[in-house]
């Protein structure tokens, strides 16, 4: 049954590839744990740089068919109030049958709107490449009925093994010491990904998320304070709609989370839209935050698919002007610790000092 399973996604998977579709988004579970991948107004949203990597295997009851890379790295140049980054992503689909990656550059600028509330617009570009290898195609006329593999019976005829790329993607995001609010669309260009004179467009992808940090427990003389952080992200591609809700309790150095995703209503009587559910767990350790989650699938493909692991790292460079400040709890909820400090705003009338709230990353 497993090698029946994974012969059958794997053949749907290339037969898309091979006739006229759409394409969608690689996701991580741990959204803020790739926040460049969320949304470029993410860009820089800490002092100093940071660095991190992200990894999500999918399914791996059924051979590994989906893995997930991610590597990025921002700065914010306080005197320009501008984030710079580089994202690097790769989608492994297939066991290498079919590999994308992804090269962004990112930019956002913070503009504040008074003392607690700051805005920021994001851009990226992208360029991407998608490569098929022919020596794994396999067609579902390859595929006997108890689920051997037999070659030879292929009718895929795919003459391009590349297909290269252009895109652009922009954001918006209002947050404050206390909830975050953002807009992001990526795939402006909707580029064509499609080996062959078919197009297969990535249709543009539409992300609103938003949260708000509870205080439970002030700090009490210098300790951190307790908190529960609410968020909430909503995914929609051409006519794929994927909604995450999730709590997550953090007392340094310490997080725990628990997210569901899914929609609260069915697609059809025949297609479900519950998807799983997302226990998680991050530390911080000096200035690295490592973090992990598994998916708890609920749908039907719980019964071989055994969810999904996902380990996130993250490494911050503190400068010394901010280094022996006081730490402040931030918004986003990602238990890494942050330090706030005051600048004076270009071109602010009579040089007013702003506090800059800088979320947990």
């Amino acid at each position: 049954m497993k090698n029946l399973a994974r012969n059958i996604i794997i053949a749907v998977a290339i037969t898309m590839v091979a006739t006229p579709s759409v394409a969608q988004d690689a996701s991580f579970s741990q959204t803020y744990e790739a926040p460049l991948y969320l949304s470029p107004s993410f860009t820089g949203l800490t002092n100093g740089t940071r660095i991190g990597a992200n990894y999500r295997n999918q399914w791996p009851g059924i051979g590994n068919v989906y893995q997930n890379y991610s590597i990025f790295a921002d700065h914010f140049f306080d005197q320009f109030n501008s984030g710079l980054g580089v994202l690097w992503l790769c989608d492994n689909m297939g066991k290498g049958l079919v590999v994308d990656n992804e090269f962004a550059l990112l930019y956002s600028y913070e503009v504040p709107i008074n003392s607690y509330l700051f805005l920021r617009p994001g851009i990226s570009f992208k360029f991407g490449e998608r490569k098929i290898d022919r020596s794994k195609m396999v067609s579902y006329t390859d595929i006997t009925a108890d689920g051997q593999y037999q070659p030879g019976g292929s009718s895929i005829d795919i003459e391009n093994t590349r297909a290269a790329r252009f895109d652009a993607g922009a954001s918006i995001m209002a947050y404050n010491e206390d909830f975050w609010f953002g807009l992001a669309f990526d795939h402006l260009v909707q580029p064509d990904v499609s080996f062959t004179d078919q197009k297969n467009e990535l249709g543009i992808k539409f992300t609103a998320y938003a949260g708000y940090k509870l205080t439970y427990e002030p700090s009490y003389r210098g300790s951190e304070p307790k908190t529960v952080t609410f968020g909430v992200n909503y995914k929609h591609q051409y006519s794929f709609n994927q909604l995450e809700i999730g709590a997550y309790w953090y007392y340094n150095p310490i997080e725990l989370g628990l997210m569901y995703r899914g929609l609260f209503f069915q697609a059809s009587q025949e297609i479900s839209n519950v998807d799983a559910v997302v226990p998680s767990i991050g530390i911080n350790v000096f200035s690295f935050r490592l973090g992990y989650s598994y998916d708890i699938s609920v749908s039907e493909l719980s019964g071989f698919g055994k969810g999904a692991h996902e380990v996130s790292l993250i490494y911050r460079i503190i400068p010394d002007n901010v280094r022996h400040k006081s730490y402040k709890m931030k918004p986003v909820p990602c238990s890494e610790p942050i330090m706030g400090y005051s600048y004076s705003g270009k071109g602010m009338q009579h040089r007013k000092t702003y506090k800059r709230r800088f979320f947990r990353h």
